[in-house]
């Protein structure tokens, strides 16, 4: 069984009012936290109270909870985490430590941390919202006796810092894991941000922007430590489109820092989350990974000493010699991830409705458009959106668009997507309608040469009658598009075709300037390096790596 300790046990003479009954939107503070609680599958919830503790019992309702009090709660939260986790029951097996003034963390958090400690095993789960930690925390019922040596006023921190190597971090999408109310000033921006509807991702940034905690090398003290949940982060980052590289360390040899299993997430822009070794090792992951996603195909990274390859290379291996990696090896298998295609369907007629049940048995992710869109309609879709004002914002240079409205608001869908990135816009219609459009969008401004991308009539000329065949006509061109075209270069790779990576003039290793601090100049010429040890070598003897 999972519990769950809630910690309102401290005072809070600033706000004048015991801090669990402090009032958010008209409902004291602890009322919020425990509706999380209550919303997420715990087994059991102890509910720690100190100051005013009969207060807070008859002001907010506690049913299903347990409550204690720690009468030592001005001896700090340590205290009140060992009242808490001593009053829990034996079939306990782990439990979430719960701040009682962090009012906006989801349910959907409590399950993908309970969900990762299964998967990983791991002693310790938290979350981490953009690289940041937050609460609650996971703890296994194993370290109990180390929850009761803590003192003063610390949390799990000192736990974190003990067990780094069985932490586990999971990126969650709720900025509630990083709101706590802790002065009258927060709550006071808190509320002011609710009351002009900002949304939660910009509240923790407006609490964030003025606490010293949050800002140069402390908040780097912040961010992620310990392992991260690096297949939480590529379900994350596949649920958002975002590319990206997974490397898995294959095989190694002594002496390097990477081990066998060890696994990174590389994402487009050259960040590396998660661990497979050093900094040579770094530099060359990123460089290959970005080749991965140029190309989409895998491959394995052999990293290994010497000046030559010692044999031709092997089909989807790449050879990298590296003359700092101390005498080490390390294979490294990249797998890459593009975004997934999306077929962007506007329309709630027959033929929109098969385009969306082949285009998900396709593997295209699927959005619906259309205004008063009936979901039923669509099962197949993963997003239905009603607004066809919202369409351009939907639209990617990895979305393939088609307009099947029956005549019906086709113009207005049009107009968004002849301007859009979409390498592919059709349009279901007659000769004769599409005429009548494309020239009403051309004497409203719209460029030749954008009108020209619109395909109409629609799909490949197979003799198609049904609504069925029709749509399988236009897939077959999608997929004829798809495959038979490079699609334009990514923001990413623009930017790194205006800055090329420069190369370690001592291991020859391709080096981002933007990535690393280690460069040196001579003679007006900057050089950039891998590694500590080449900059030392090249610093100490430069003749012998500059070309004569």
């Amino acid at each position: 069984m999972i519990s769950a300790v809630v910690l309102a046990a401290g005072a809070s003479t600033r706000m004048g009012v015991p801090k669990p009954l402090v009032e958010l939107e008209g409902r004291p503070l602890l009322a919020h936290v425990l509706d999380a609680v209550r919303a997420s599958d715990i087994g059991e919830t102890v509910v720690v109270l100190g100051f005013e503790a009969d207060r807070v019992r008859s002001a907010v309702p506690l049913g299903g909870t347990r409550t204690v009090v720690n009468p030592g709660f001005r001896d700090g939260m340590s205290s009140s985490l060992r009242a808490g986790v001593a009053a829990l029951g034996p079939s306990s097996r782990a439990f979430f430590v719960v701040l009682g003034d962090a009012p906006f963390v989801r349910p959907s958090t409590f399950a993908a941390l309970r969900s990762a400690r299964e998967r990983t095993g791991a002693r310790i789960v938290l979350p981490t919202y953009r690289g940041v930690r937050g609460n609650p925390v996971l703890i296994d019922r194993t370290l109990e006796a180390e929850v009761d040596r803590i003192s003063g006023d610390r949390g799990c921190r000192a736990l974190h810092q003990r067990h780094p190597e069985e932490t586990v971090e999971v990126p969650v999408e709720d900025p509630g894991v990083l709101v706590d109310l802790d002065t009258p000033d927060d709550l006071a921006r808190v509320e002011a941000a609710l009351a002009r509807g900002a949304d939660l991702a910009e509240i923790a940034a407006t609490l964030d922007s003025d606490r010293p905690l949050a800002s140069g090398a402390t908040r780097a003290r912040r961010r992620t430590r310990g392992l991260l949940d690096v297949f939480g982060r590529v379900a994350e980052l596949e649920r958002r489109r975002e590319p990206f590289c997974l490397a898995i360390v294959t095989g190694v040899t002594a002496p390097t820092s990477g081990k066998p299993g060890f696994k990174a997430v590389v994402r487009e822009n050259g960040t590396i989350e998660g661990w497979i070794g050093g900094s040579c090792s770094r530099h060359a992951l990123v460089a290959e990974s970005r080749a991965a996603l140029a190309d989409g195909q895998p491959r394995l990274l052999r990293l290994r000493p010497g000046a030559e390859p010692s044999a031709p290379p092997s089909s989807g291996v790449v050879d990298r010699i590296l003359q700092c990696q101390s005498g080490g090896a390390m294979d490294i298998y990249l797998e890459p991830h593009g975004a997934s295609p999306q077929l962007i369907v506007v329309g709630e007629s027959a033929v929109a409705e098969g385009l969306s049940a082949l285009g998900r048995l396709l593997g295209y992710r699927v959005v619906a458009v259309g205004p008063g869109l009936d979901p039923a309609r669509f099962p197949d879709a993963d997003e239905v959106v009603a607004d066809v004002a919202d369409l351009a914002a939907k639209v990617d240079r990895t979305s393939y668009a088609v307009v099947a409205t029956m005549a019906e608001y086709d113009g207005l869908a049009l107009e968004a997507l002849v301007r859009s990135p979409a390498p592919y816009v059709a349009l279901v219609a007659s000769r004769r309608r599409a005429g009548i459009l494309l020239e009403e969008l051309r004497a409203r401004g719209a460029p030749p040469d954008a009108l020209a991308r619109v395909r109409a009539p629609a799909g490949l000329d197979i003799g198609a009658r049904t609504p069925e065949e029709i749509a399988l006509s236009i897939l077959a061109e999608i997929v004829e598009r798809r495959r038979g075209s490079v699609p334009p270069p990514t923001p990413a790779e623009s930017e790194r075709g205006s800055a090329p990576a420069a190369v370690d003039p001592v291991c020859h290793m391709e080096v981002d300037p933007a990535a690393t601090s280690l460069k040196t100049e001579r003679s007006g010429t900057a050089f950039y390096f891998c590694s500590e040890s080449c900059l030392r070598r090249f610093t100490e003897h430069p003749e012998e790596f500059l070309a004569p």
